[in-house]
């Protein structure tokens, strides 16, 4: 697809980054950009919110109460939304200021008691629908 885009002198394709390595990636990056069909998958945004990453993310139940405002949510079905989100990362530098400060407030709900809290939530609410199903 790079190089279809005439773009292929600027992508590198890194294949697998060592855990080690992540913090120096996330550091030097514009964005972590991660539109996905699953979720939630919280540890890559905790990553990047911690080494003041902004992130672009899918707009689908479960990542869109993770990320809440402290990041762009887009359809991951849309091209359009996607490359829209990624060019305003790219040219607004207060855009990513604001979402890297959002960010790092979201990473400090992202504890024991919050976690505990959250998981009994979802758990009540799996019950309650079995409930209704009976």
């Amino acid at each position: 697809m790079a190089r279809y885009c005439g773009v292929a002198n600027q992508v590198h394709y890194l294949g697998y980054i060592p855990n080690e390595d992540m913090p120096a990636i996330y550091s030097g990056a514009i964005a972590l950009v991660m539109p996905t069909f699953f979720g939630p998958a919280n540890i890559p945004y905790l990553e990047a919110w911690a080494k003041g990453c902004p992130v672009l993310t899918s707009n689908i139940r479960g990542i869109r109460e993770q990320i809440g405002d402290a990041g762009i949510l887009v359809n991951p079905n849309s091209v359009e939304e996607i490359a829209d989100g990624i060019y305003r990362l790219w040219k607004d530098e207060n855009l990513r200021k604001v979402l890297i400060e959002r960010g790092k407030e979201s990473l400090k709900t992202f504890n024991f008691d919050n976690y505990r809290n959250i998981l009994k939530e979802i758990l009540e609410e799996a019950k309650n629908s079995i409930s209704k199903l009976r």
